[in-house]
């Protein structure tokens, strides 16, 4: 029997309380703690429980109000594990591979998350070994290679996205579909979320991990492609895109400064850190060039920065970035429209209208604009 299979059986009669104990009001754990010279640990379920137990010859016990809506950690030192408090007695083992077992596993939400977490290892090891098989493959060009992985991959994401997917359904009432719906972001399109998280229960939809993913997902549909672009203003450097000088020029920029001004504007969300940002800057530079005498602009702006803005300015020009700039954005721009990962590119129309998002890659950046700039 595969993990699927197993998965699936743990659900299917997860239900029947008659297999074995029942489930409480509080969980019980005993815990060992494998690693000698630590006194306590810490418990935290978030609303519920925070903490410390005393470690006594290697092992603590606690009880923990039940809350199969919460996620608990279990932290000794740079030990630690996550736990659902499912009403079930919890064996915990704290050491360089921690584990949480139930004693009723037929009925425990955690077991539920152990075998979720399982097909979870199994899926993304058969991912690494058959990405690192096809590329020592000695035999394959470069091209025969990364065509073999894409056929692969194709394959292996609708497999990835139906474990999460059928997971969520499974746990509407409990954590580990806020697990399921973490590993699907960007992985499937929004109006397949929102129907996702519509059937997840009161409660889930209430926790502050859905409740972000909610936000981001309203602020999308609010500025999906057909609609009119959002407007912000933010704090930039401006003036500049090859050299700060001693002490740089801010001034507050708009978004409308640079976009619904009669031109296609190609807008792309990026950060100095992000190394698939920088690898995507080649094919907006080919895009560039191609389409700048044809009524069409290239709009840069960064956001998350980590760094102060010299580090943006001088990245953006050892990449060549010879365009338009917005930096020192922050979260701003992309939490009103609701990006969770960079790069993340917009075409823009010349009224002002959100033509395309999300595309990537020079197929794609070629497609989106030669479709109007033809």
């Amino acid at each position: 029997m595969n993990i699927r299979s197993i998965l699936f059986a743990t659900l299917g009669v997860a239900v029947m309380a008659s297999c074995g104990g029942k489930v409480s009001d509080v969980t019980e754990i005993n815990g060992t703690v494998v690693p000698e010279g630590i006194s306590e640990v810490n418990v935290v379920v978030e609303n519920v429980i925070d903490t410390l137990v005393p470690v006594v010859d290697g092992r603590f016990t606690v009880s923990v109000p039940a809350d199969v809506t919460a996620l608990g950690r279990i932290v000794a030192a740079s030990y630690g594990t996550s736990f659902i408090s499912d009403g079930t007695p919890l064996t915990v083992v704290l050491d360089q591979e921690t584990t949480v077992k139930s004693e009723y596993p037929a009925i425990s939400v955690q077991e539920r998350l152990n075998s979720y977490n399982a097909e979870e290892d199994v899926l993304m090891q058969e991912y690494t070994s058959t990405q690192k098989e096809i590329y020592a493959d000695s035999t394959l060009a470069q091209d025969a290679k990364s065509a073999k992985f894409e056929e692969f991959f194709e394959t292996f994401i609708t497999r990835y996205k139906e474990h999460h997917i059928e997971a969520c359904k499974a746990n509407a009432d409990n954590f580990v579909s806020v697990f399921a719906m973490s590993n699907l972001r960007g992985q499937i399109d929004d109006l397949q979320t929102d129907s996702l998280i519509n059937a997840l229960s009161p409660a889930i939809q209430e926790s502050k991990y859905i409740k972000t993913m909610k936000e981001a997902l309203t602020a999308r549909l609010n500025t999906a492609e057909g609609k009119m672009f959002v407007d912000f203003t933010v704090n930039s450097v401006v003036g500049m895109t090859r050299s700060i000088p001693a002490q740089p020029k801010y001034a507050e920029v708009k978004f409308s400064d640079y976009v619904g001004k009669g031109k296609y504007v190609l807008v792309d969300f990026w950060a100095p850190w992000c190394g698939p940002c920088k690898r995507e800057i080649p094919n907006i530079k080919k895009v560039y060039e191609k389409y700048a005498d044809k009524g069409f602009e290239v709009l840069s702006i960064a956001v998350w920065e980590r760094q102060s803005v010299e580090v943006t300015i001088n990245t953006a020009a050892e990449l060549g970035m010879d365009w338009q700039h917005i930096n020192n954005a922050g979260s701003v721009p992309t939490s009103i429209y609701g990006i969770e990962g960079i790069p993340h590119l917009m075409l823009i129309g010349p009224d002002g209208t959100i033509l395309k998002r999300g595309f990537h890659g020079l197929e794609g950046i070629e497609a989106a604009v030669a479709e109007y700039l033809k």
